[in-house]
């Protein structure tokens, strides 16, 4: 039996439109059954369900923050700032915000002041917590202690740092503390939003004098040079200083 050419073609137009829509159904189900970070199951490379690898790090992967010191150091009369060195021991994982409170005591342990903040924390760094310029009226801190949130949502980084060097620092204390710090950006691109903090340290590892400022914005393969001051000569010169360079890499 001969088959008429009309339905020959009918035939071929209906198997070509039945395979299109069989390659379409079966990518809607590969992409259904496709591993994911919210699918219940550990797979992937997780280290759990839905967590560690790819995904979010796991809860029980996260290491706490250590906070290295706090202490408060006298502007004036009155004015005081106070700073804290936070580590963060987690190689992947940061915090966009994350929620802290200073507080500051006299020498009778008697609460002074308080000083609610919110900053940012990178995987695998410490960064400095500073606030200024404090009002304590006629209270005299003595001691600083911080306070960090217990609601700390961890986020997974995958962004590298950008490539910052400190290429000089230059401290000298008459005739008032001024430390110059040059900060080069090794890359072929601009890079923003740049923070940088000073801590300074007696010969027993004793910070001494902190300040953090920012910078804007450093062209590719460019330097930028910033001037930290305090406003009276320390009594004993620094015997030693660290510069902490770095970018928000939580956004």
């Amino acid at each position: 039996m001969v088959i008429p050419w009309v339905i020959k073609r009918q035939l071929t137009f209906f198997a070509v439109f039945l395979f299109l829509i069989i390659i379409i159904v079966a990518i809607i189900v590969i992409k259904m059954t496709a591993p994911t970070c919210n699918d219940g199951k550990q797979n992937q490379d997780e280290q759990s369900v839905d967590c560690g690898g790819v995904c979010k790090p796991c809860v029980g992967e996260i290491k706490n923050l250590v906070v290295a010191w706090s202490k408060v150091f006298k502007l004036q009369d009155g004015k005081f700032d106070v700073a804290a060195l936070i580590d963060n021991p987690n190689l992947s994982a940061g915090v966009l915000s994350l929620k802290y409170k200073f507080k500051l005591y006299d020498e009778n342990n008697i609460l002074v002041a308080i000083k609610d903040g919110e900053m940012f924390i990178n995987p695998a760094e410490s960064q400095l917590v500073f606030e200024t310029g404090i009002d304590t009226g006629q209270r005299v801190p003595v001691r600083a202690f911080i306070e960090l949130s217990d609601n700390i949502e961890w986020k997974r980084i995958e962004k590298e740092k950008a490539p910052l060097v400190v290429s000089k620092k230059q401290f000298s204390n008459s005739p008032f503390p001024m430390m110059s710090v040059v900060v080069d950006n090794k890359s072929s691109f601009g890079v923003k939003d740049i923070f940088v903090s000073v801590v300074l340290y007696d010969k027993n590892k004793n910070a001494v004098g902190v300040s953090s400022s920012k910078i804007d914005y450093i062209g590719g393969n460019s330097s930028k040079e910033m001037t930290f001051t305090w406003p009276e000569p320390f009594t004993e010169e620094p015997a030693g200083s660290d510069v902490i360079v770095g970018t928000n890499l939580t956004q």
